[in-house]
Protein backbone atom coordinates (compact mmCIF):
# COMPACT_ATOMS: atom_id res chain seq x y z
CA UNK A 1 0.00 0.00 0.00
CA UNK A 2 1.53 3.38 -0.76
CA UNK A 3 1.08 6.02 1.79
CA UNK A 4 1.22 10.03 0.76
CA UNK A 5 2.10 12.93 3.07
CA UNK A 6 1.18 16.58 2.99
CA UNK A 7 2.97 19.05 5.22
CA UNK A 8 1.28 22.34 5.48
CA UNK A 9 2.77 25.61 7.46
CA UNK A 10 0.49 27.30 9.61
CA UNK A 11 1.37 31.28 9.72
CA UNK A 12 -0.51 34.85 10.07
CA UNK A 13 -2.31 36.27 6.72
CA UNK A 14 -0.58 38.66 5.47
CA UNK A 15 -1.34 41.97 3.74
CA UNK A 16 -2.62 40.78 0.17
CA UNK A 17 -5.00 37.71 2.48
CA UNK A 18 -6.87 40.25 4.94
CA UNK A 19 -7.29 42.21 1.79
CA UNK A 20 -9.05 39.37 -0.32
CA UNK A 21 -10.79 38.14 2.84
CA UNK A 22 -12.36 41.68 3.29
CA UNK A 23 -13.12 42.30 -0.52
CA UNK A 24 -15.18 38.63 0.47
CA UNK A 25 -16.67 39.94 3.53
CA UNK A 26 -15.58 37.51 5.56
CA UNK A 27 -13.58 36.96 9.05
CA UNK A 28 -9.98 37.02 8.55
CA UNK A 29 -8.69 33.63 9.69
CA UNK A 30 -6.31 33.91 12.42
CA UNK A 31 -3.67 31.68 10.49
CA UNK A 32 -3.70 30.12 7.05
CA UNK A 33 -1.73 27.43 5.71
CA UNK A 34 -0.19 26.63 2.21
CA UNK A 35 1.85 23.83 1.16
CA UNK A 36 3.62 26.19 -1.83
CA UNK A 37 4.31 29.99 -1.55
CA UNK A 38 3.15 31.21 -4.56
CA UNK A 39 3.15 34.90 -4.73
CA UNK A 40 1.33 35.57 -7.77
CA UNK A 41 -1.42 33.45 -6.35
CA UNK A 42 -2.20 35.85 -3.41
CA UNK A 43 -1.96 38.85 -6.21
CA UNK A 44 -4.20 37.01 -9.24
CA UNK A 45 -6.97 36.24 -6.85
CA UNK A 46 -7.54 40.11 -6.37
CA UNK A 47 -8.48 40.51 -10.28
CA UNK A 48 -11.99 41.08 -11.03
CA UNK A 49 -13.94 37.98 -11.48
CA UNK A 50 -15.80 38.80 -14.58
CA UNK A 51 -12.06 38.31 -15.89
CA UNK A 52 -12.56 34.32 -16.47
CA UNK A 53 -9.63 33.65 -18.84
CA UNK A 54 -6.80 34.82 -16.51
CA UNK A 55 -8.50 33.13 -13.44
CA UNK A 56 -9.05 29.99 -15.41
CA UNK A 57 -5.68 30.12 -17.60
CA UNK A 58 -4.28 30.74 -13.91
CA UNK A 59 -5.49 27.83 -12.21
CA UNK A 60 -4.62 25.33 -14.66
CA UNK A 61 -1.29 26.89 -15.32
CA UNK A 62 -0.67 25.92 -11.46
CA UNK A 63 -2.97 22.26 -11.35
CA UNK A 64 -5.66 24.13 -9.50
CA UNK A 65 -9.12 22.88 -9.89
CA UNK A 66 -11.65 24.70 -12.34
CA UNK A 67 -15.60 24.02 -11.36
CA UNK A 68 -18.09 25.35 -11.27
CA UNK A 69 -19.98 26.97 -7.67
CA UNK A 70 -22.75 24.41 -6.13
CA UNK A 71 -24.87 27.37 -5.73
CA UNK A 72 -24.90 29.50 -8.45
CA UNK A 73 -23.41 27.74 -11.72
CA UNK A 74 -20.20 29.97 -12.11
CA UNK A 75 -17.12 28.73 -12.88
CA UNK A 76 -14.11 29.44 -10.12
CA UNK A 77 -10.36 28.61 -9.77
CA UNK A 78 -8.88 26.82 -6.89
CA UNK A 79 -6.91 30.16 -5.82
CA UNK A 80 -10.26 31.94 -5.73
CA UNK A 81 -12.28 29.92 -3.17
CA UNK A 82 -12.99 31.61 0.27
CA UNK A 83 -16.41 31.19 1.34
CA UNK A 84 -18.00 27.55 2.26
CA UNK A 85 -21.37 25.46 3.30
CA UNK A 86 -22.05 22.59 4.96
CA UNK A 87 -21.36 19.79 2.62
CA UNK A 88 -24.66 18.29 1.03
CA UNK A 89 -23.97 15.06 1.17
CA UNK A 90 -23.22 14.98 4.61
CA UNK A 91 -25.25 18.02 5.84
CA UNK A 92 -24.79 20.60 8.79
CA UNK A 93 -22.85 19.20 12.13
CA UNK A 94 -20.43 16.64 9.73
CA UNK A 95 -17.36 18.78 10.17
CA UNK A 96 -17.71 18.79 6.38
CA UNK A 97 -17.81 21.42 3.94
CA UNK A 98 -17.82 22.60 -0.01
CA UNK A 99 -15.88 25.86 -1.39
CA UNK A 100 -18.34 28.20 -3.28
CA UNK A 101 -17.10 30.53 -5.26
CA UNK A 102 -16.14 34.36 -4.51
CA UNK A 103 -19.08 36.11 -5.91
CA UNK A 104 -21.80 33.74 -3.94
CA UNK A 105 -19.68 34.63 -0.52
CA UNK A 106 -19.77 38.04 -1.39
CA UNK A 107 -23.83 37.93 -1.34
CA UNK A 108 -23.67 36.40 1.73
CA UNK A 109 -24.23 32.63 0.97
CA UNK A 110 -21.81 31.12 3.14
CA UNK A 111 -22.05 29.52 6.53
CA UNK A 112 -19.39 30.90 9.23
CA UNK A 113 -18.66 27.48 11.09
CA UNK A 114 -19.85 27.48 14.26
CA UNK A 115 -19.53 25.14 17.30
CA UNK A 116 -21.64 21.95 15.44
CA UNK A 117 -19.26 21.88 12.71
CA UNK A 118 -16.11 21.30 14.64
CA UNK A 119 -14.98 17.59 15.31
CA UNK A 120 -15.24 16.50 19.48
Amino acid sequence: MTRYSATMRMRRPGFVERLWYWRLGIRTPLSVGTTRDLASEKWVRLLPQRWIRVHRDYARKHHLFWLPCLLCTAYYGGHQSGGSIPDPEYGPGSGRSVGICPRCTRAGRHVEPSEDDLYD
